[in-house]
């Protein structure tokens, strides 16, 4: 009996540990999490790398929209009007004035931001850095260090601009020329300024972006660098708040109603906001001191409401009214920069999607509610770790409100046309227990199917992007290595490698690997998480189809179609781009050869193919694995 008990205690832990996915592009870390009072041993949280993910790198806005910020405009002192298409990443939508309160980005100063992201300013242009045209001489030789005292002849384009008033100072300084010429008022930008380096201004690079004029109304990518720098390397760093980790214990969808023990809601309301009408989707969670129900605790059966078919009050100041002042429930676990959203929930699959949402600033006149969203984040399966920040001792309590019902429609998860063929492929990850399928394909070949097929193989479906193979030599000893995570890529494969190599110490760790090192859990997924594992295997199976289907089948003496091109890039993927078709060879194990390795592929690819299933994590709106199989480390 202790025995069984046992078992079943570790097989939670493991399915735990294992069932989080992410959306496919963010880099990750492993926590691992600990409870005096649970029986369970030490799990693993799957966490979002903060110190390896800036605005730039998350995904794309899964919904287009806009605002007319006209009415706020004088108040204001700019325009608050935005407008932003599916696709669009964080830095190109939010300005400074948005994220100030939450990262405090204008306290950096353009050197600072070269230091963290290495950014040549010397080979950037001076107009694109936007917020330079909209500065007077008289307030760049204010903020900017010893430029008064500067001769105009040595900055380019402050003496290319006084040429055009008809003002040419021989060895005067920026000082002596506004004190004679009255010229203070002039802004750089009336002038052409792609034809000088933003380093032309000298130490204009140590002046802080909150000196500059209108600093607040500058987009994030127009300040160079900055949409690069890590969130977790900002002035205020984005950081987990508290350290309170839950267990997804059930998933319901919109059938339910009335539930009022939840941990969701928004900082205007309180975090503790109940669904009191319909559509009250939502997870319920436990508390780490047991697997079940059978022990009590103030936080067990806590429910987070889902905000995509919940919303309620958010926004303060001048511009809590936007967006009718209603924003999805959710809750704030890694601060204010943008709210966390639980979306879709599948009982059927038991998991459930998350999403960010983000909102615009004005300083002290006020925020917008957290509305400028989806942007895909998290996806959960049943006895999942989740990070759900601080809750105060489940007793916080919601006085006189209830979210809202937003009438969104349950989503409909559809195959797509099995014979499409298109170059965005979402490199989710798919378990064997329920085979789902997505019918994105390249040349007829369904790739995430094929996915499933080869972990099948490599990892006993267990999809394990733990796995470490062992030490072996290929190409007469000029490529050694270990197969590495969920589709066994070599290491040394030229995608894996740009992967790894494109990160701090990865040359370090790739050369490690090559004299037989075998790295560790925690190694592997600093330097190959699964979103790389995913985005290597899509584009070097997809560069693989697309040389494949040109070759000869010798067997046949015609192109490789059809099953026999699945058959024969299972097998480059086994043996290398070089193998000999059908070969009887083997690895190092001899548990199958070539010929047997592509059969068994396209069996499994066979037999998840004709399944029925759910697609059980998050839609990616941002890869691009097949256009991007030449630059993949970019």
């Amino acid at each position: 009996m202790l025995i069984v008990i046992s078992f079943i205690i570790y097989s939670v832990t493991v399915q735990a540990a294992n069932s989080t996915l992410n959306n496919g592009n963010l880099p990750t870390r492993i926590v691992e999490v600990t409870n005096a009072q649970s029986r369970l041993p030490a799990n693993k949280l799957l966490l979002p790398d903060w110190n390896r993910i800036s605005l730039s790198q998350l995904p794309g806005i899964s919904q287009s929209g806009a605002i007319d910020g006209s009415p706020y405009s004088q108040t204001l002192g700019y325009d608050l009007s935005r407008t932003w298409t599916v696709g669009m990443t964080p830095d190109e939508y939010l300005k400074l004035g948005d994220i100030s309160e939450a990262l405090q980005a204008e306290k950096f100063a353009l050197q600072a931001i070269r230091e963290i992201t290495s950014t040549d300013l010397n080979n950037i242009a001076l107009s694109e850095f936007s917020l330079i045209k909209e500065q007077t001489l008289s307030h760049l030789a204010k903020v900017v260090p010893q430029l008064a005292q500067t001769a105009v002849k040595d900055i380019q384009s402050i003496a290319a601009l006084l040429k055009t008033k008809g003002i040419q100072p021989a060895n005067l300084t920026l000082a002596q020329v506004l004190t004679q010429y009255e010229v203070g008022k002039i802004k750089l930008g009336e002038i052409d300024l792609s034809k000088f380096s933003l380093t032309s201004i000298p130490n204009l690079e140590a002046v802080p972006i909150q000196d500059l004029t209108n600093w607040m109304n500058s987009f994030v990518k127009n300040i160079p660098g900055l949409g690069q720098v890590p969130l977790g390397l900002m002035p205020n760093p984005l950081s987990e708040i508290g350290n309170l980790v839950m267990r997804i214990d059930a998933v319901y969808g919109t059938a339910e109603n009335r539930r009022n023990n939840p941990i969701s809601g928004s900082d205007v309301q309180g975090f503790s906001v109940p669904c009191t009408q319909k559509d009250c989707a939502y997870l319920e969670l436990d508390d780490l001191e047991n697997v079940g129900k059978s022990d009590r605790s103030s936080l067990e059966g806590k429910q987070w409401i889902s905000g995509k078919y919940q919303e309620v009050k958010g926004g303060w100041g001048i511009l809590k009214a936007v967006n009718n002042g209603r924003e999805p429930t959710g809750r704030l676990p890694f601060g204010k920069a943008f709210k966390v959203v639980v979306m879709e929930t599948d009982e059927t699959t038991d998991t459930v999607d998350t999403a960010l949402y983000f909102r615009f600033c004005a300083g002290k006149m006020g925020c917008t509610p957290y509305f400028i969203g989806p942007i895909p984040f998290f996806s959960y399966q049943v006895n999942a770790l989740m990070f759900v920040g601080n809750v105060d001792g489940g007793n916080e309590q919601s006085v006189n409100t209830t979210s809202t019902p937003t009438g969104a429609n349950k989503e409909v998860r559809s195959n797509l046309n099995q014979n499409s063929t298109t170059s965005q492929i979402n490199p989710c990850r798919f378990t064997s227990s329920n085979r789902s399928i997505i019918s994105q394909s390249f040349s007829g070949v369904n790739l995430p199917l094929l996915g499933n097929a080869i972990a099948e193989i490599e990892s006993a479906g267990s999809g394990d992007y733990k796995a470490v193979g062992v030490h072996t030599c290929a190409d007469r000893g000029l490529n050694c290595g270990r197969g590495l995570g969920r589709y066994q890529f070599m290491s040394y494969n030229p995608y894996a490698v740009r992967l790894i190599a494109a990160k701090s110490g990865g040359e370090q760790f790739l050369n490690q690997v090559r004299q037989g090192y075998q790295p560790t859990e925690a190694e592997l997924f600093e330097f190959f998480p699964p979103a790389d594992q995913d985005k290597a295997f899509m584009a070097d199976i997809a560069n693989k189809i697309q040389v494949t289907q040109t070759e000869i089948d010798p067997i046949t003496g015609q192109l490789f179609t059809g099953e026999r091109l699945i058959e024969r890039v299972a097998q480059k993927h086994f043996g290398g781009d070089n193998s000999k078709v059908d070969a009887s060879s083997s690895d190092v194990f001899g548990r199958l050869s070539l010929k047997d390795y592509g059969q068994t592929a396209l069996a499994f690819y066979g037999n998840n193919n004709s399944d029925n299933g759910t697609l059980t994590c998050i839609p990616s709106l941002t890869s691009r694995y097949i256009s991007n199989a030449q630059n993949i480390g970019d």
